[in-house]
């Protein structure tokens, strides 16, 4: 007799670079709660959760335990298509599943930049900008005081890459730091991946 496959089954993704928001995850679970499932979770062939971290937690919370989910195996060349046969298109129930879908996505997002710098780009090497992940020049923290290192000489701000194809991909966002007012008499200087 095969193992009863249940939602809890599957592992969280310790190091999943989308803290999620308080109100995201309301929402989701508003969502669950409202119209039932309508995204998948995505699972690594161990088990481990791809996409839908915030799902399989709430799923965990207000799902009946012995509802078994459907698994559908695939190596990512065919889509999956999940067909809801409760709901008909030109519906309320449509309408607000779609709505549902789309607001709480927006809302829920909260990324890790540590973990993403840590694991995306140090350890894999990934171009996380060509993935559609936007940095927020603004948002970053910028040192209080610039300190010279010697007396007459202007401040400096150093920044390390871990190679210049690091340090190529944020040369439009280094650029637009360096040409604020707040920076215009600091020095810079490219050398061995540093600026």
């Amino acid at each position: 007799m095969s193992k009863k496959i249940k939602i809890s089954n599957f592992e969280q993704d310790d190091k999943n670079f989308n803290k999620h928001t308080d109100g995201g995850m309301d929402l989701l679970k508003k969502s669950v709660e409202t119209v039932g499932v309508i995204e998948s979770i995505t699972v690594s062939k161990d088990g481990k959760i791809i996409t839908g971290n915030a799902r399989h937690e709430v799923f965990n919370k207000i799902l009946d335990e012995n509802i078994e989910p459907i698994v559908v195996s695939t190596d990512g060349t065919r889509p999956v298509v999940l067909m809801r046969t409760d709901i008909r298109s030109g519906t309320k129930e449509f309408h607000e599943a779609a709505l549902l879908a789309n607001t709480t996505a927006k809302k829920n997002i909260n990324l890790d930049f540590d973990l993403i710098q840590e694991i995306a780009i140090e350890e894999f090497d990934i171009d996380i900008i060509e993935l559609g992940v936007e940095i927020d020049i603004d948002a970053m923290e910028m040192p209080n005081e610039l300190t010279a290192p010697l007396k007459n000489e202007p401040p400096t701000i150093k920044l390390t890459f871990s190679s210049f194809k690091q340090l190529g991909r944020f040369e439009d966002e280094i650029k637009k730091l360096i040409e604020t007012d707040e920076f215009s008499n600091v020095t810079y200087s490219i050398s061995q991946g540093e600026i």
